[in-house]
């Protein structure tokens, strides 16, 4: 009974297929790509072919436009909502002018953000896209790539195009696919610190070794490490600094920013070190600044080996909505190891 009642749907399909297959739109669209590609090989250039792939494209959209129209507005919502990340909605975008005009519609913005401190917020949010090589063709086939990154300040983004380093970091921070860097690297894009940078932060251990392995190996710098702490990745702060020679690590800021992620093991691992990679007052700010209450229990735990600013630290969790870390301090009593003005614990 169950292979009978399958039956109908498997002779429907067949027909499906080959009525897509015998679609006269279809087949002429390939006969004129054909013959376009035959006179770009002979140096020759068909306008007449050329006009009518244009016709045969707006066919094309029209037909489809119409297919689309009839699905229903709660599913174009939810699409937007939930199933497609910003990137990937402005490609789809680009290539349906009907989906952009669902997008205008509905509020959504049609533009790209590879805006480096966007990232952390996606992954924490479980919202990161892992884009593949083809993505990133489209970009660097599509957009002009300008020099240098976009900084939180830039007055006016520059309508159709991306910066190199937001790329290449987006690139790391995404996933750090090998396959991607080697094709960006032979679009001659710079990989610099920003890139061991992007990789650090984004745990992409093997996209570090990658990038180091070129000769000359991609260079690296303090903030290295400070954003593997900053994203949790112990491993990638191991290796980091297992390497001959190793990767700087500077001074009270990888404790920081690893109280900011609330990352304890890497807190206590960077403190076990020879010599410990101590902390100071900013590490308490930082950890009250991320909400992150068992960070900041156990830094004070470790006074008075610093000072911490009972203020500051209310402040910040005040501003950012954490409450649970404001009806804490409020608890605490004041000892020799708080104080009410900003100290560095010297």
């Amino acid at each position: 009974m169950a292979r009978g009642a399958a039956e109908p749907s498997t002779k429907r399909a067949k027909v499906d297929e080959a009525e897509e297959k015998e679609d006269p739109l279809v087949r002429r669209k390939e006969e004129v790509v054909r013959l376009l590609e035959e006179a770009r090989a002979k140096g020759e250039d068909n306008a007449r072919a050329k006009k009518e792939l244009v016709a045969l494209c707006a066919d094309f959209e029209a037909k489809n436009e119409k297919l689309l129209g009839r699905l229903p507005p709660e599913l174009w919502q939810k699409i937007l909502d939930e199933n497609l990340h910003q990137n990937d909605l402005l490609a789809l975008s680009m290539t349906c002018r009907f989906f952009r005009e669902k997008q205008k519609v509905l509020g959504k913005k049609v533009e790209t953000n590879l805006y480096i401190f966007h990232l952390p917020r996606l992954r924490k949010s479980g919202k990161m896209p892992s884009h593949t090589l083809g993505w990133f063709r489209w970009v660097c086939d599509t957009f002009e790539i300008l020099s240098g990154y976009e900084t939180r300040w830039s007055e006016k983004r520059v309508k159709g195009a991306v910066y190199e380093c937001d790329l290449l970091n987006y690139a790391m921070f995404q996933g750090g696919s090998v396959e991607v860097l080697e094709y960006l690297g032979v679009k001659g894009y710079e990989f610099n610190e920003g890139a061991c940078e992007g990789a650090a932060e984004g745990g992409c251990l093997k996209a570090l070794k990658w990038l180091r392995a070129q000769d000359p190996p991609c260079p690296w710098n303090g903030m290295t490490c400070i954003l593997a702490a900053l994203g949790g990745h112990l491993d990638v702060l191991k290796w980091l600094r297992s390497q001959d020679p190793p990767c700087p690590l500077e001074e009270y800021w990888p404790c920081a920013f690893a109280a900011n992620g609330g990352h304890l093991e890497v807190l206590k691992w960077l403190l076990d070190q020879d010599p410990p990679c101590d902390f100071d007052a900013e590490a308490f700010v930082m950890a009250a600044r991320g909400g992150n209450l068992e960070v900041l229990k156990w830094l004070k735990d470790q006074a008075p080996s610093c000072y911490w600013c009972r203020r500051e630290c209310r402040e910040e969790a005040s501003q950012l909505g954490h409450q649970h870390i404001v009806d804490w301090i409020d608890q605490q009593t004041e000892d020799e190891s708080s104080s009410e003005e900003y100290s560095d614990g010297d």
